[in-house]
This record gives C-alpha cells, sequence and structure tokens, in this order.
C-alpha cells in the first residue's frame, strides 16, 4: 500500500513538473531573431514605409539631420534589450511628426516588420500583431544570441 502511494504522488511531481516546464518554455520570451513578423507583411510595410516614413527618415532609413535613422548600429544598439513593445508604442504614439498617433496599429506593425528586415533580422510564417502588450515579451536584441 506505502509502495502505491509512493508511486502515486512521484507520478504527480513528474507531471507537475513536466507541465511546469512546458510553461515556462511556451513563455519563454521570444526574440527579433525568432521570425517574429511574415515576408508579406514586410512588404506592406515598405509601400507604407515610403508613403508615410522616407521623407523624414530617408530612403535606406539612415535618418536625416535631426531626424534619427531607423536601421544600422546606432538604432541597433539604442533598442538593445527593450522590448519591441515599447519601439512599437514610440512609433504608434510619436510618428509621424506632422501628425502623431494618426496611422493605424496594423499600419505601424507593418512598418515594424519592414524596419525588422531592414536590420537584418529574420522573416518567419506569422505576422507582427499590432498589439504592444503581446510585443513587450519580444526582446530587441543586436546581435543574435549564442553569437
Amino acid at each position: 500500500m506505502q509502495t502505491r502511494s509512493v508511486f502515486a504522488v512521484s507520478a504527480a511531481f513528474a507531471v507537475l513538473a513536466l507541465g511546469l516546464a512546458w510553461r515556462t518554455r511556451a513563455q519563454a520570451p521570444t526574440s527579433v531573431w525568432d521570425g517574429v513578423y511574415s515576408q508579406d507583411q514586410a512588404a506592406r510595410g515598405a509601400d507604407s514605409y515610403r508613403q508615410e516614413c522616407a521623407s523624414c527618415h530617408g530612403k535606406a532609413m539612415e535618418g536625416r539631420g535631426q531626424t534619427p535613422p531607423l536601421s544600422g548600429d546606432d538604432f541597433k544598439s539604442n533598442w538593445n534589450g527593450q522590448p519591441l513593445g515599447d519601439l512599437f508604442e514610440a512609433m504608434r504614439s510619436s510618428m509621424p511628426a506632422d501628425r502623431p498617433g494618426t496611422l493605424s496599429r496594423s499600419l505601424n506593425a507593418d512598418l515594424l516588420a519592414y524596419m525588422l528586415k531592414q536590420n537584418g533580422f529574420p522573416a518567419g510564417s506569422a505576422p507582427l500583431k499590432g498589439d504592444a502588450d503581446a510585443l513587450k515579451a519580444i526582446r530587441f536584441e543586436s546581435v543574435k544570441p549564442g553569437k
């Protein structure tokens, strides 16, 4: 009888440990290196970038005068370690400079996908969501982990 109880308790702990391991893995933060946007979304973002952003930030996202670049080492180091949701919210609330906050969340997500592509981060199969809270689970990492 005691052996059955020990076995039952051991089995319960094993199931609990597996459940916690799966939950931790499922909730582990994602990185911009994990393919968090789709190619189609980045293509939509490229079109929107030309219309909404290039006149200030430059055709190649190089920045102009007081307008900061949106690609390159300086841009990546400025956002390194930050949640992607923070970048999304900064874009959404302050851009375009002449009409801040007027672009839709989905358009901002497309623009962000294009920015990620231009900075060398890989595409995945699903589009980036236009939800700052969801994007807070994605870390902006300038260098690929493990390198």
